[in-house]
């Protein structure tokens, strides 16, 4: 069965909105710290203008993208109107979003994919995560996500979020395979991921550059005698973590979820490294 991402994406955003509409806009966002709430709703009023433009006008190529992005209207200063626009956002989005179909060209950040269709899974995830800070900001009590969600949710940083961060590798830069990581959701298949490493000395400021990345695992990588981890969680509590939300276990509504990782010692820590590096 496949997800209705309208109605997911439009309840998620309204969850968010009416958890802050009672949060002080300068209370901090615990799972994303240099935030504050209102910071947070301008985030997600933004992204979903952003893509909501990238769908009007049928942009297929990063200049145009940019385009957009540099004529975007100013953040509003008072509470209230960022609620309104916030609303207006979204609605266009998902109009826009109702009007075209998966198979259509669109631009998109990763270059691997760049259909409509993985806008419309993005902004599944955006706004379900972002509900998600909102709650905690707010200091309720965390709603589920739905079990095809969260399936969907680990999926999505493991094909998009996690292997696009090789594409802004730098040239000057070293990449070398650390450990090897198996993600299981509950009794299903594990997912074999590859965590590398990628190092150098940055040409504009010499400072020494060190930071994981990771991709699935494919037939043509050589993994033998690098160090394993395992990693297992309900699909709910593995999309929170992989998403680098894991404090939000701890708040869950009516449940209690956790991630078990075991293994190497240096692979559990490869592990941990990259889900530290997070996702906005």
């Amino acid at each position: 069965m496949s997800i209705d991402a309208v109605s997911v994406i439009r309840e998620e955003a309204d969850l968010l909105a009416a958890a802050l509409t009672t949060t002080d806009p300068e209370q901090k966002v615990p799972t994303c710290p240099e935030w504050t709430a209102a910071d947070l709703l301008w985030h997600l009023t933004e992204v979903h203008e952003f893509w909501g433009a990238i769908l009007a006008h049928g942009v297929t190529r990063e200049e145009e993208a940019q385009e957009l992005e540099d004529a975007a209207a100013a953040r509003p200063e008072r509470f209230e109107e960022l609620l309104e626009r916030r609303a207006a956002a979204t609605e266009e989005l998902l109009s826009q979003l109702q009007a075209h179909e998966d198979e259509e060209p669109a631009w998109f950040w990763y270059s691997a994919e760049q259909t409509v269709s993985v806008i419309r899974r993005m902004q599944i995830h955006e706004a379900t995560i972002h509900r998600v800070d909102a709650e905690l900001a707010a200091g309720r009590r965390v709603s589920p996500i739905a079990p095809q969600v969260a399936h969907a949710g680990l999926d999505h940083v493991l094909r998009v979020m996690w292997p696009a961060a090789l594409e802004w590798i730098p040239e000057w830069a070293g990449l070398a395979p650390v450990a090897l990581a198996e993600i299981t959701a509950d009794a299903g298949q594990p997912r074999r991921l590859l965590i590398s490493r990628w190092t150098g000395i940055r040409p504009r400021d010499g400072q020494e550059v060190d930071a994981p990345v990771g991709r699935p695992v494919t037939d043509e990588d050589e993994t033998d005698g690098l160090p394993r981890a395992e990693v297992s969680g309900s699909p709910l509590a593995l999309d929170l973590w992989a998403w680098g939300r894991g404090q939000a276990l701890e708040h869950l509504s009516g449940q209690s979820e956790k991630v078990e990782t075991i293994g190497d010692e240096e692979a559990v820590a490869q592990m941990e490294a990259l889900v530290a590096e997070g996702h906005d």
